[in-house]
């Protein structure tokens, strides 16, 4: 079975960001990720290459993975991007200084092969920057797999024991209710999906900041994020 992204009209619809916020919300994440200076980052999971281009833009050694084919074409028109799998990522250990993951993680049956594929890839220290879709409780239903955004979305409290898990720390959040909305009327007006009333209201999308803090994770470090977790709560 298709997935929504792979409707023919979806790129029409959505730009080349494919996801909620666009290329806004891209610029906003790549601006609070704060790279050094010509950082080697990683768009895992890429699509058709938006952010990758918007990486070199601003002066990143940027390079994008996915596993599609067909958005990896265009892709390559916005910079350097290889076909490859978040689950076992064709990169040596530490590779890169930061990551972006957008709309990628709930599209994953299980996060820990990801997620620690993404630890393994970046330096200790370096930042990971998600957007994605999240369910606002626990106990949402997502009713049955089928790769689809909405059915893999996971409460804000399971994706931070995920990423703390994984040996990341979490140091900034902030959710865009409106951006699904929005996103998902474009969608049903377009026909591409029904309207999803109850799912609707059981959502919403958002935007994590994490560090690496490596094996152990120095003092430092974590009375750092603890620091910044207080403050922003």
């Amino acid at each position: 079975m298709s997935l929504p992204y792979e409707h023919p009209r979806w790129h029409r619809v959505m730009g080349e960001a494919l996801h909620p916020g666009g290329e806004a919300l891209s610029r906003r994440l790549i601006r609070l990720c704060n790279f050094p200076p010509k950082a080697k980052v990683l768009d895992a999971g890429c699509g058709a290459g938006a952010t990758v281009g918007l990486l070199i833009e601003e002066g990143f050694d940027a390079v994008g993975l996915d596993k599609s084919y067909d958005l990896l074409s265009k892709a390559k028109q916005k910079g350097p991007a290889i076909h490859g799998d978040l689950r076992s990522m064709p990169f040596e250990d530490g590779s890169f200084d930061g990551a972006i993951c957008e709309c990628v993680l709930s599209q994953q049956k299980e996060l820990s092969p990801a997620l620690s594929e993404l630890a393994r890839v970046l330096k200790n220290g370096g930042i990971l920057g998600v957007t994605d879709i999240f369910s606002l409780n626990r106990s949402y239903d997502s009713q049955g797999w089928d790769g689809s955004c909405a059915n893999g979305a996971r409460s804000a409290l399971e994706l931070h024991e995920a990423f703390t898990i994984h040996g990341f720390g979490v140091f900034f959040f902030e959710a865009y209710p409106r951006l699904l909305r929005k996103c998902t009327a474009q969608l049903v007006w377009a026909g591409i999906i029904e309207a999803p009333i109850k799912i609707c209201c059981s959502l919403s999308y958002g935007l994590w900041l994490c560090r690496k803090l490596g094996d152990e994770g120095s003092l430092k470090e974590r009375y750092e994020i603890e620091g910044a977790e207080k403050a922003a709560g």
